[in-house]
């Protein structure tokens, strides 16, 4: 007798794989694994990230090429 493991399967080949086992009279078990929760912080960085790409698509987020265009920004006031 062997064991045959089978991991990451999609949703749509379970009813193949399930069909195969009863076929040939052995057993099948389908675990589901649950994807971890994300903690305060890491959904914090994700809106931020969020944020970031919004206002990048609407144009208003303010980039430098530069360490030194950036303190002539902060310099003028500008940020």
């Amino acid at each position: 007798m062997s064991t045959l493991v089978i991991e990451n399967v999609k949703d749509e080949f379970l009813p193949a794989f399930k069909a195969l086992s009863k076929a040939m009279n052995a057993k099948c078990r389908v675990e589901k694994v649950k994807k971890p929760k994300l903690t305060k912080f890491e959904k914090g960085i994700l809106k931020a990230k969020a944020e970031v790409e919004s206002a990048r698509k609407n144009g208003t987020l303010r980039t430098f090429s530069s360490a030194k265009e950036f303190r002539i920004a902060v310099e003028n006031g500008e940020i």
